[in-house]
């Protein structure tokens, strides 16, 4: 903790410098950050993205399933030959 407080007060007196970051190194570091961002966010999404899909599949079987059942048809009526005469 007293390191980090150490730390922090260097940083915030810390004097101003005189640098350039040109275009160039500035687009290169905003590409990197939105590059690592994305790579986390894509890495995130493939760890949950099979087993949502599987859950997804597995309900929506379930209902179908039900749907089917629920309004099934009664076997067509045939008619008896005898019956005609």
């Amino acid at each position: 903790m007293r390191f980090t407080f150490a730390i922090l007060l260097a940083l915030a007196f810390a004097p101003g410098v005189n640098a350039y970051t040109g275009p160039g190194l500035g687009l290169g570091i905003i590409g990197t950050v939105v590059g690592i961002l994305f790579s986390l966010l894509l890495a995130i999404l493939a760890i949950f993205w099979y087993p949502l899909k599987r859950l997804w599949k597995t309900a929506t079987n379930k209902t179908e399933a039900e749907d089917d059942s629920s309004e099934e048809e009664p076997p067509p009526l045939t008619k008896n030959p005898s019956d005609s005469v």
